[in-house]
């Protein structure tokens, strides 16, 4: 749901690239529920943090190309000094050391987070949500980073049966959006999601231990639970919206 322009959020970009700099600053600014204070470059150990404590902004948005051990380091700090401030971080390339230091991340804060490769953003209007969902407390995956993520945990022949599109709507799914939330967020027909639900749920019976279960919120549990301690702070309350 879109806030109310009393309720803007207050953006702090950090862009380590020029080109994506001049891009943030002509175009979030037109977004009426979204209050950039300033978009910069990355400059070095710590600006990052004295940007943050000067600046004190909703959410904050890393766009960098790699993360290093010394950023995530800092974000710790950041997440910890500053528990209600919501996080999107834009990567292009990542590794298995990434993806466990971006878990180690999420753990040391209850804020919303968001992880996204930047090749997987093609429209304005994805970011601007991603941003706002952020700042009410959501934790957002780019689907393939999810899958990743998935690796070395305990086996879940159910998960692994998914396709990239239905562990993104299992994604949301999880945080409690209904069908039609989910269409507008991923921007495809309604009817798209019933079918990729369907699909999902059609897996889910196979396991004569879920026959008897409510499918949707079986599937929201399945995932939450094998995200392991990305999710932990949902575990004791799992709020997932029927059609």
């Amino acid at each position: 749901m879109m806030q109310s322009k009393s309720e803007n959020v207050s953006l702090l970009v950090i862009e380590e690239q020029e080109i994506y700099r001049e891009l943030f600053n002509h175009v979030l600014p037109k977004n009426e529920n979204i209050d950039v204070l300033r978009v910069s470059g990355n400059g070095g150990k710590g600006s990052i943090l004295r940007a943050v404590s000067e600046l004190s902004p909703d959410v904050m948005l890393l766009s960098i190309k790699k993360l290093d051990v010394n950023t995530i380091e800092e974000l710790e700090k950041i997440r910890n000094s500053n528990p209600r401030m919501g996080i999107v971080i834009l990567i292009v390339m990542y590794s298995s050391q990434d993806i466990e230091l971006l878990r180690r991340l999420a753990l040391c804060g209850e804020s919303g987070m968001a992880l996204f490769l930047k090749q997987s953003l093609d429209k304005i209007d994805q970011l601007c949500r991603t941003i706002l969902a952020v700042s009410q407390g959501q934790v957002i995956l780019d689907p393939p980073l999810a899958t990743f993520m998935f690796a070395g945990k305990p086996e879940c022949p159910f998960l692994k049966q998914l396709t990239t599109r239905e562990l993104e709507i299992l994604s949301l799914l999880s945080q409690g959006y209904t069908n039609s939330a989910i269409a507008g967020t991923l921007f495809i027909d309604i009817k798209t999601v019933e079918h990729h639900l369907n699909s999902m749920y059609s897996k889910l019976k196979a396991d004569p231990d879920y026959n008897a279960k409510h499918l949707r919120v079986s599937a929201a549990r399945l995932y939450l639970e094998k995200m392991g301690t990305l999710y932990q702070k949902e575990e004791s309350h799992v709020n997932v919206a029927t059609r």
